[in-house]
């Protein structure tokens, strides 16, 4: 990799991004999600379409942003692997929160699809811990 650029891949490059600006109230924009995400990128939560285009994109993050004290995707990722093709990133990882001073763990696996070097679609299942302390997360 030359100056600036990292080995890690696209989605874990978006999370740690994702992870500073969640702190910032202005963080969310049109302009900061399409650096990693096409203008017509989907996101899907456990079947469900949360989000389809940039704008949707900020939209649902700032209302999560609103509602929770803290919210990060732990990177590294627990597993990330990409398709034999390569335009797909497969991935297992846990997303740590803290709402109304508890904390919270939820593991959440699923893909994303990759074009152009961009997030197209990440598609995730999710399931909540319910020991969070027995993985060694805390405050």
């Amino acid at each position: 990799a030359s100056a600036g650029q990292s080995n890690n891949s696209i989605l874990v490059e978006m999370f740690t991004w994702w992870n500073q600006a969640f702190k910032n109230p202005d963080g969310f924009t049109n302009e900061a999600f399409g650096q990693y995400f096409t203008e017509d990128a989907s996101l899907i939560i456990d079947g469900n379409v949360k989000a389809k285009g940039l704008g949707a994109l900020v939209r649902h993050f700032r209302n999560i942003q609103s509602n929770f004290e803290n919210v990060e995707a732990i990177v590294p990722f627990q597993q990330e692997f990409p398709s034999a093709s390569g335009d797909q990133l497969f991935t297992y990882h846990y997303i740590k929160f803290i709402d109304k001073g508890k904390i919270g763990i939820t593991h959440a696996a699923g893909y994303a699809d990759i074009k152009d070097g961009k997030i197209a679609l990440i598609h995730l299942i999710r399931s909540e811990e319910p020991n969070p302390e027995k993985l060694g997360f805390t405050k």
